[in-house]
């Protein structure tokens, strides 16, 4: 509401939800995650187009091909989110495979 404001607290990682510059923060923050996922060379073609992983506002989706290769792409999300000290929310994540039909 307008006029009201809470009291102080510190922020001590991450960005404020719902916070205009919030998605654009979060970019520039993940973007070396992005690329090295990218030159990791696990993806897949959509289309013409080579996708390890797609992102909106605050959001990752990984893409592979195989539970191998996301496995792969989780091991280098591990070792970044150590190097920078980043939580992911293992409560909102999610694995979807898409089996081969006959």
């Amino acid at each position: 509401m307008a006029g009201i404001s809470s009291t102080y607290f510190q922020a001590l990682n991450g960005v404020k939800q719902g916070g205009v510059v919030s998605p654009v923060l979060f970019c520039i923050y993940i973007d070396d995650l992005l690329k090295r996922l990218s030159a990791s060379g696990v993806g897949c073609c959509l289309g013409s187009n080579f996708v390890s992983a797609l992102t909106y506002a605050d959001d990752i989706v990984l893409v592979a091909p195989t539970r191998f290769a996301m496995r792969k792409m989780i091991v280098i999300s591990d070792m970044y989110v150590l190097q920078y000290d980043i939580i992911f929310n293992a409560q909102k994540s999610k694995f979807l495979v898409k089996c081969a039909t006959s």
